[in-house]
C-alpha cells in the first residue's frame, strides 16, 4: 500500500472527525477564520481540515483544545 493510499475504515474515521470539527464550529457560529484564532491555527489548515481531513496531528489536538472538549469528549462515538 502506498503512503497515501487510506483504507476504507480510516477513511470514514478522518471525514467523522472533519465533520465534528466543521459542524460544532458552524453550532457555535463561528467562521473559520474565528475559528481558526481561536485554536491558534492558520485559516488554510482549518480550510484543509474540514475539506479533506488530511492534515497534522497538532492542527487536531489544537482544533480539539479550541472545542473545550476533552480528547474522550471528541472522539466518544467515532469507532
Amino acid at each position: 500500500m502506498s503512503e497515501k493510499e487510506i483504507p476504507d475504515y480510516q477513511q470514514k474515521r478522518i471525514e467523522e472527525i472533519s465533520s465534528f470539527i466543521k459542524n460544532w464550529r458552524l453550532n457555535v457560529g463561528l467562521t473559520q477564520r474565528e475559528f481558526s484564532e481561536l485554536a491558534c491555527i492558520h485559516p488554510n489548515s482549518l480550510y484543509h481540515l474540514e475539506k479533506n481531513g488530511l492534515y497534522n496531528i497538532l492542527t487536531l489536538l489544537k482544533c480539539i483544545d479550541a472545542t473545550e472538549l476533552t480528547v474522550n469528549q471528541f472522539f466518544e462515538g467515532i469507532d
